[in-house]
């Protein structure tokens, strides 16, 4: 695998919004590379890319796949990435490891949520990215106005490199811009055929060769003062600064393509080999030095020191776990010993493993540049760093949205809680973006993914890997109850049934505390109406009963309780007695302070383009909403705001629904407010009718 030197090997990515051909493409680039014999078809459910059952079944992908294909003596490694934005950790992992992306679009389309936040990482991460307009073969295609659609999205020059001929079913070639060479297709070629372009594309190519130019001289002082002065300049010294300028992200060629009918496709291809960076010629990848804590710059190169990075995890039916990653500099070899940082330990990588969509083949070397896989060792996690063992490495790791959909999940089957705790377990191995928790206080296990498609394959998942049936609903709302008012009680708890009887008497004072300040007990007993070896009883069972509010059972919280008086019985008197006495007293008390329940309130940010800002601001106030702030994000508008959590479990759902998936947020607990009281009897019918059944 690591036979051709690092300088043509391509580590690329492809990534973009659902539904705009990139798995059609990497059949293109693996039938016209001669990597396989003929292109599958998604609706035939044969790519290489969507292997899994659940992808042919529902015929998209939902897992980043590898490939690779050799074209004129270069090397590329492919990630195809899912494009739905319930998988967005995928695509996350995939630039991590990337040096450069082709960011797919369809020409007719509007701009997705997920491509702008592909578009806002990509930036972060300076990659360098090439723009491809695919279904170039569709009706009513404006080429030219699509690519000034894409610009608003960008910071530097969008550079169509080719130019379609034809319309629609029409659309027949390409006018490769740089070289001012056209190109037309059959239904069966692999490459296009060289033509003249009739006068009128000729005039338009001539045009865009000239913007192009301008665009490239821009980025080097020398060639633009060549330029400036009517000087003709060397093609060498243009395509050295082009590259130049797409490995430092100041300008993106644009690609017109049609993946369905292989219009196009060698010729990017041929730019992929030309312009994107080999391994050895990225920069800025940093490390930490494990032995002196020190930040390091990792130079790439196969002779240095071994730095890779596990980007992606998969639970192999035959084989069990892979581990995949991207080695950056260094070469590796099985049969030797890794250092892996997760864990903090070397292990024997027994094997090397090149994949190939769902197959895997033994290789002898691997070296910077190449994506490669370790099997059967658990130990090695995602955004784990792999480095020798006498100077351990550790990268900086990915960082994964929160996840935003919850849904509590319990077994079909009784028994099966502790199975659907371990396979969740692998599937978060294989998907950081899914998140287990257990809650507690409404006593639900929750699962939280990124939508409800994600959740709803977390539960295929779960059937087809793990045999396990489970069901999912919205969870249960952690309310809780405290009181307004202060109030006095007394309660005598007095039970004779001969032989020694039970007596405690108190007598307490309840205050509301400050939002958040949960219990404080005290006593204040004067002259030894109760002794001091029965008050922890008493607090006890003050205590006990601020599980169970007397509105509707939910836990009391924000309650000061004073013990002021009481009395007591030197023979039938004891601790759980005064026990008894204190939560009786304190319920009696609670019933007379004005009991209120309190409900949860989130906080939400939410990304959404400014056209969509009254419907997002309306829909927050129908959900007893409060607008915190409103501001401006380059073409998006960002509103915080506060939303009870009973309203927000649907909202990854409902946000979708009104933005047309182009709205994104994020949640956290604020804190917990009043209910309102129409909806606090609800609530208590509700609880009501729960009990009744449960008895």
């Amino acid at each position: 695998m690591s036979g051709l030197n690092a300088v043509n090997k391509r580590v690329i990515g492809l990534v973009s919004g659902n539904n705009t051909g990139k798995t059609t493409l990497s059949e293109c680039f693996l039938f016209n590379s001669g990597a396989i014999d003929r292109m599958g078809r998604i609706e035939n459910k044969n790519t290489m890319s969507d292997f899994s059952p659940l992808e042919t079944k529902r015929g998209f992908s939902i897992s980043s796949s590898i490939l690779n294909y050799q074209w004129k003596n270069h090397n590329v490694n492919l990630i195809d990435c899912p494009g739905y934005l319930d998988f967005i950790g995928q695509t996350l992992e995939a630039i991590q490891v990337i040096d450069g992306a082709l960011l797919l679009f369809d020409p007719k389309a509007s701009m997705q949520a997920v491509t702008e936040k592909i578009i806002e990482e990509l930036n972060k991460k300076s990659t360098p990215v090439f723009c491809i307009l695919n279904k170039m073969d569709q009706e009513n295609v404006d080429y030219f106005k699509a690519i000034e659609n894409i610009k608003k999205n960008f910071s530097v020059p969008l550079v169509p490199f080719t130019i379609p001929i034809g319309e629609g079913e029409n659309f027949k070639g390409i006018i490769d811009v740089l070289k001012k060479t056209a190109y037309l297709y059959d239904s069966n070629s692999k490459t296009g055929v060289k033509t003249e372009p009739d006068s009128k594309l000729k005039e338009l190519a001539d045009s865009k060769y000239n913007s192009m130019v301008e665009d490239i001289v821009e980025n080097d002082e020398t060639l633009l003062e060549k330029y400036l002065n009517g000087e003709e300049i060397n093609t060498e010294d243009l395509n050295n600064i082009l590259k130049k300028s797409v490995l430092n992200h100041s300008l993106i060629p644009v690609f017109a393509i049609s993946s369905g009918k292989n219009i196009g496709i060698d010729i990017l291809m041929d730019y992929i080999n030309s312009l994107f960076p080999s391994p050895l010629e990225i920069s800025g990848k940093k490390a930490l030095d494990i032995n002196t804590n020190n930040v390091i710059e990792i130079n790439p190169s196969d002779e240095n020191q071994l730095a890779a990075y596990v980007f992606k995890t998969m639970a192999d039916p035959f084989i069990g776990k892979l581990s995949v990653f991207r080695i950056f500099s260094g070469t590796m070899k099985p049969g030797n010993s890794y250092f892996v940082s997760g864990p903090g330990s070397s292990f024997k990588f027994s094997s090397l493993l090149k994949i190939q969509g769902k197959n895997q083949s033994e290789i002898q070397e691997a070296s910077a540049g190449d994506i490669v896989a370790v099997a059967k060792i658990t130990d090695i996690s995602t955004d784990d760093t792999i480095s020798n063992p006498d100077k351990p490495l550790k990268m900086d790791k990915i960082i994964y949205p929160e996840p935003i959909f919850p849904k509590a999940i319990t077994p079909a089957a009784k028994g099966d809680e502790e199975k659907i705790n371990s396979g969740i377990t692998r599937l978060i191995e294989e998907d950081p973006t899914i998140k287990l928790e257990n809650n507690l206080e409404v006593k639900q296990n929750i699962v939280w993914g990124m939508g409800e498609l994600h959740l709803a394959i977390v539960k295929e998942k779960l059937k087809e890997k793990f045999d396990i049936d489970v069901n999912m609903e919205t969870p249960k709302v952690a309310y809780k109850e405290t009181i307004r008012k202060t109030a006095k009680a007394e309660y005598k708890y007095k039970k004779q049934s001969g032989g020694r009887g039970q007596y405690g008497h108190v007598l307490i004072e309840i205050k509301p505390l400050p939002k958040g300040e949960g219990f404080k007990f005290e006593d204040t007993i004067f002259g030894g109406a109760i002794p001091k070896g029965y008050i922890p009883g008493v607090e006890k069972g003050i205590k006990e009963a601020l599980l169970s509010g007397i509105l509707g059972g939910f836990p009391v919280v924000d309650v000061y309780v004073n013990l002021y008086d009481g009395s007591y019985h030197t023979v039938d008197s004891s601790e759980m007695a005064f026990k008894i006495a204190a939560s009786m007293a304190f319920k009696k008390g609670m019933a007379e302070a004005s009991p209120v329940i309190l409900e949860p309130v989130m906080e939400l940010e939410i990304t959404v383009p400014e056209e969509y800002m009254g419907d997002i601001i309306g829909d927050i106030n129908s959900k007893r909403g409060k607008i915190i702030s409103i501001s401006a994000d380059k073409n998006n508008q960002i509103i915080k705001a506060t939303v009870p959590q009973s309203e927000t479990f649907n909202y990854a759902v409902d946000l979708k629904s009104m933005t047309q998936g182009r709205g994104i947020f994020s949640q956290k607990f604020s804190h917990y407010d009043e209910l309102p009281q129409n909806l606090a009897e609800q609530i208590i019918e509700e609880r009501k009718k729960q009990l009744e059944n449960h008895e």
